[in-house]
């Protein structure tokens, strides 16, 4: 598994779906964030206001380096006070992404992205408004988008093959719920060709002789709806039909021909999606 995630299989859609805070760790800083210091605030009021489990995403830009970059996802799992520190009221903080090193983020794309607000100081450009005005740190909840936008530079980074399987679909889901007129605006200034990207996947090492039974015992027919395989190979013309465990490998499923079924690919992607 990547840095990113455990061996859990992290849940894209999941992630995508929380709110999160957002904290910033500046250049009032001699020394890159570390999570297992915790993140201290100036106020008891707004850090007691933080609930346990809640989320919080970080940036880091500490005196002498000369790069945005994103810390990770963090969740609170405890408050406490610290007197000798300036910033007294801290916060416990998991590291919830596990990032072998902070993400540089590009401000020319996350500019163009980021939905325009106003105000900050001035030449702040709309990624500085966002991210770098005194007082941001735990005020509020991120806007959804701009949790996504953040999440999706972790996405960019290191992601399995199965977790972008998922996200691709939560986002084809929710471009279906928003204004068309929107989506057709987004889709005027979206680059022609996609962008390629190298992922991870685990594999199984899965037994033929699962599969060569399976679909000898299937005799050209689909075992769920009982129809003929709707085509032959042309390599040998043998029907063409899906072997599908019915407890995912994923999951801790046998490799055996009682927790495997042939199915037409209309019945295996039901048995997927459906």
């Amino acid at each position: 598994m990547s840095d990113f995630h455990s061996s859990q299989h992290y849940q894209m859609v999941q992630i995508y779906r929380m709110q999160y805070y957002y904290a910033y760790h500046g250049q009032q800083n001699k020394n890159e964030f570390n999570f297992k210091s915790g993140y201290g605030l100036t106020e008891k009021k707004k850090r007691d206001q933080i609930a346990i489990n809640s989320h919080v995403i970080i940036i880091q830009k500490p005196e002498g380096d000369d790069a945005f970059r994103l810390c990770g996802i963090f969740r609170v799992t405890e408050r406490y006070d610290d007197k000798k520190s300036t910033h007294p009221y801290r916060l416990k903080l998991e590291d919830v992404s596990k990032l072998s090193e902070y993400i540089e983020l590009s401000i020319d794309n996350l500019n163009q992205i980021l939905p325009n607000i106003d105000g900050g100081s001035k030449g702040w450009t709309n990624f500085h408004k966002h991210f770098c005005a005194r007082g941001l740190s735990f005020q509020k909840h991120l806007e959804e988008d701009v949790a996504e936008i953040l999440i999706s530079q972790l996405k960019k980074h290191s992601i399995h093959h199965e977790e972008r399987i998922d996200f691709f679909q939560y986002s084809v889901e929710k471009s279906l719920k928003q204004d068309p007129e929107k989506r057709r605006e987004r889709l005027k200034s979206s680059p022609k060709k996609p962008e390629k990207r190298t992922v991870s996947t685990i594999i199984y090492d899965r037994n033929p002789d699962v599969v060569a039974e399976v679909l000898y015992m299937a005799k050209g027919k689909c075992s769920k709806c009982d129809k003929p395989a709707p085509f032959k190979r042309k390599k040998d013309g043998s029907p063409y039909l899906e072997v599908h465990h019915k407890v995912p490998l994923a999951q801790g499923g046998d490799d055996t021909v009682d927790n495997a079924i042939a199915l037409c690919p209309n019945c295996h992607r039901e048995a997927h999606f459906g």
